[in-house]
């Protein structure tokens, strides 16, 4: 089964120290699913646009292995994440290498996958849905870090 998918994260109102959550969206047989979460502890020196980055792509990915995807094509606009996952870039931060190893791990169980870089205006929908779940921690409806 083929799906397009598209992922987000932030971190914010500080970069690094503040509120780390993604966003990702799954585009599948006319279908949208949509998933979000709490990249790390709050306010702590893990929270960084990148952890939330990459979290935000794991757990994308996961979703759509749980899916039965085996064909897919991955899209963001973190240019960082995407040019270390096709090598062009060098992974140093101790924080990011066992999240870039998850992310190689979990691309490498598609028959076929493609990750792409794409402009920020045309990841509306995955952005949108980190905006909502940033929302929802400063409200106290999300706790859990991880996947949804």
């Amino acid at each position: 089964m083929k799906a397009l998918g598209r992922f987000d994260g932030l971190c914010e109102p500080k970069n690094p120290g503040g509120i780390a959550t993604f966003g990702y969206v799954i585009y599948i047989n006319g279908n949208v699913i949509e998933g979000m979460g709490l990249a790390s502890e709050p306010w702590s020196v893990n929270s960084t646009n990148n952890v939330a980055e990459y979290t935000g792509l794991i757990c994308l990915l996961k979703k759509m292995l749980t899916l039965g995807v085996t064909e897919a094509r991955v899209e963001g606009d973190s240019q960082l994440v995407i040019r270390q996952l096709k090598g062009e870039y060098s992974v140093k931060s101790k924080r990011i290498i066992p999240l870039y190893e998850k992310a190689k791990e979990l691309l490498a169980k598609f028959s076929s996958v493609e990750i792409e870089w794409i402009p920020r205006e045309e990841n509306k929908e995955a952005d949108r849905i980190t905006r909502i779940a940033f929302k929802k921690v400063l409200n106290g409806e999300l706790k859990k870090i991880g996947c949804d």
